[in-house]
């Protein structure tokens, strides 16, 4: 039982459609160049999965049984129907990752880079290493190792006692 209505395939299969041509159309006719709009976007996008990805590892190396297939789409299941703590972890690595990020070739990312002042600003030394990334991998290792360690722990010892199963 899924905890929320499925968008439609066709619904879904439209609305990437209409992403993709108001990507290309931007790309086209409204950018100089391709490779500026396309390397912002990845390193927009590369920040919150890069605390996923930190997030995901921790979850790999504690989590010692395979997830309970079922407990997955029970919203009342041990896994619960949201991770607030997984979703604050990303929200915070996001956040702060976005600070430590620049991009100069795409102008609609100038907002990006809000937490260089320190490190010598936007045009500093530092602007450039796109630090935000690294930083955001970290925070989602360490913050799931800090917060989702006993819930693992939890959630695993319910699967022992068989309260995940049906």
């Amino acid at each position: 039982m899924a905890c929320s209505k499925e968008l439609p395939r066709t619904v879904a299969a439209a609305l990437t459609a209409v992403l993709t041509v108001i990507g290309v159309v931007y790309v086209t006719f409204f950018s100089d160049t391709f490779i500026g709009p396309f390397q912002g976007f990845l390193t927009t996008l590369g920040v919150p999965m890069a605390v996923w990805a930190g997030m995901f590892i921790v979850d790999v190396l504690l989590r010692k049984r395979d997830y309970d297939a079922e407990a997955l789409y029970d919203a009342k299941g041990i896994y619960g129907a949201w991770n607030v703590k997984a979703l604050a972890i990303l929200a915070v690595g996001t956040f702060v990752g976005w600070g430590l990020v620049v991009n100069t070739a795409a102008s609609w990312l100038t907002w990006q880079g809000y937490l260089l002042g320190p490190l010598g600003g936007k045009e500093g030394n530092w602007a450039s290493a796109n630090l935000g990334v690294i930083v955001a991998l970290v925070i989602g290792l360490i913050g799931a190792f800090a917060l989702q360690r006993a819930d693992i722990k939890r959630q695993e010892l319910a699967m022992d006692a068989g309260a995940g199963k049906e």
